[in-house]
This record gives structure tokens, sequence and C-alpha cells, in this order.
């Protein structure tokens, strides 16, 4: 909205701008007034306290109540219910304006969206981010936190050009490569009995409170933990539903409810009352892929790819 101030020119433009500005605000009050208003649509002539017009409106519209407030409730007037139903035509219109004049203004840029978990925020966009920016300086960059189910809906959908998730992907649309390979860590409670340092057997952990993460996040995460506990012999004593969401999982584990194990880029989150612990050989591994869409035309998306091949880490 500024920048219409801007642009306008002598006292009374600026001062008509300004008049709009207080409309539009004064539409958006009165709708989101209203999810407090209908709670508390009680009868007011039983209420024994003094009721009250609220008037709300511009100055184009003075006296003109929208709302009949008491001690105990408010309630809409038949004006302030007319008013209602166009302030919401009149707001979904103003967010479409909005968006078009963005989409407008982006016309001549490059756009590449970015869907991505904890790991590929961590080890792999510090590296590559900076590099592709110099390649490509009108490149506006968009990123999405998701989960591997989100990322690969996500892509199919033309939702994301690019994804960074657990595997498997067999969808025959997409392509992916392995972009990182991780050790699986022991993520515990700071007081945990186990919480030393150095590498931990896995087989000491049989038995604890365990918190497991869900495949709809972490892909065959899931499958390599249960895989490994049997190759091992350790009961997992799953104390959870399977989480989701790693901040989740992390509040979780530092309120003393179970450890966990994730890739290790969990040992650069600084999370409270928590600690990680290495595993003793053999170590668990998980892939990080990326993944596109076959035939994405884009030049930036595959200069991207190339970037993070060319640096792959192992």
């Amino acid at each position: 909205m500024l920048v219409f101030d801007e642009v306008i020119e002598g006292g009374e433009a600026i001062e008509t701008t300004k008049a709009r500005l207080f409309e539009t605000a004064l539409l958006g009050t009165v709708v989101d007034l209203c999810p407090i208003v209908y709670p508390y649509r009680a009868d007011l002539e039983g209420l024994g306290g003094t009721q009250r017009a609220v008037d709300v409106t511009g100055p184009d519209a003075r006296g003109v109540p929208l709302f009949i407030r008491t001690k105990r409730s408010v309630k809409l007037t038949a004006a302030g219910t007319a008013f209602l139903n166009e302030a919401r035509l009149t707001l979904a219109q103003a967010r479409r304006a909005i968006a078009s004049a963005r989409q407008a203004a982006r016309a001549g840029e490059s756009t590449l969206v970015l869907g991505f978990g904890p790991a590929a925020e961590i080890k792999l966009f510090p590296s590559t981010l900076t590099s592709l920016r110099a390649s490509f300086p009108t490149l506006r960059l968009e990123f999405r936190s998701m989960t591997t189910l989100e990322q690969r809906q996500a892509l199919l959908h033309n939702e994301i050009d690019l994804a960074f998730l657990r595997p498997p992907i067999h969808e025959p649309s997409l392509e992916a490569i392995p972009v990182l390979r991780e050790q699986l860590v022991a993520v515990l409670p700071a007081d945990h009995p186990l919480a030393d340092e150095g590498p931990l057997d896995f087989a000491e952990l049989s038995g604890y409170p365990f918190i497991e993460v869900s495949p709809l996040h972490a892909g065959n995460l899931f499958d390599l933990v249960r895989a490994a506990a049997r190759e091992r012999g350790v009961q997992l004593n799953t104390v959870q539903q399977p989480i989701t969401n790693v901040l989740n999982l992390l509040t979780l584990i530092s309120l003393g409810e179970g450890y966990t194990l994730l890739p290790d880029y969990a040992e650069s989150l600084v999370f409270r009352n928590i600690t990680t612990r290495r595993l003793t050989p053999p170590a668990i591994e998980v892939d990080l892929l990326m993944a596109w869409r076959k035939g994405d035309p884009s030049s930036e998306n595959a200069a991207l790819r190339d970037l993070i091949t060319s640096r792959r880490r192992r």
C-alpha cells in the first residue's frame, strides 16, 4: 500500500487513498469480529443489561450501527448482516487483485520451488544455493518444508519443481538420484541412562521407551530401523504413535518420553535437554534423494541438479 502513496501527488489524492485504506481495514475488522459475535447470539431481551449500538462504520456511513452490544453479548444488526456479506465479497476480490498484481510483477522472473526436509536444509542448501544465485541472479527461490509423502504428491501435481526426500519413489513420471548418505544416530533425553559420550551399541537400547518416526514423514527410515532392530535383537518398546513432525518428536524426547533414531543431521540441531550418540558399526545408513519430473525443461532446475550432484556427499 505504501507504493500507491509514493506515486500519488497532491494532498487531496493522498487523503483519498488513506480513506480507502481505512475502509478496507474496516471490512476486515467486521469479518474478523464475526466469529466472536455468532457464539454469543443470546436473546438480548432477558439479559437485564443496557443495550448499546456499536458504530464501527467509515466516514461515509456514520451513524449506521453494525452491532448491538451488552455487557454479556454482541449481536449483528440487520445492517451489520448486510454489511458482512458484502464485506466478505469485497475482501475476496481484493485478495484476488493482489494475487494478480503479484503474478504480473513476476511474469519476467524465473521461479524454482523446492520441497525439502531437515537434511537438505542443513547439509545441502548452504553449500549450493549461493552458487546457484550467482549463476541466475534473477531467479526467485521458494522453499516448502514438507514430509516425504507431501513432496511426492506435490511433484506429481506440479506444486514444486524439485524435491529432497527419502526413498522409495516408484512413480514412473518422476526421476530421482541419491545425493546424500547419512548414518542413523541415537537421539536421547539428556538425562537418559545411556546419554554418555562415545559410540553406543544399538542393542543396549533394547527395551527402553522408543518413539517411532512415521513412514509418511521419512519414507524408508521406518523400515530401516525396524529391520536393524530385528537383525540385532533389539526390542523396540514403542510408546507413541509414529510421529510425522520432527519438532514434535524432539519435544517428546526432551520431555523424557523416549529415544529415537534419526539421520545424523540431528547432530547439528540445538535442542534443549537432548543429546545424540553415534552407533557402533555396522552403521545403519539412509539415503536422501533428489527428485524431479521427467522432461522438466527448466534450465535453472537442471543447473541446481548439476550443482548438487557435483558436490554430492557420501
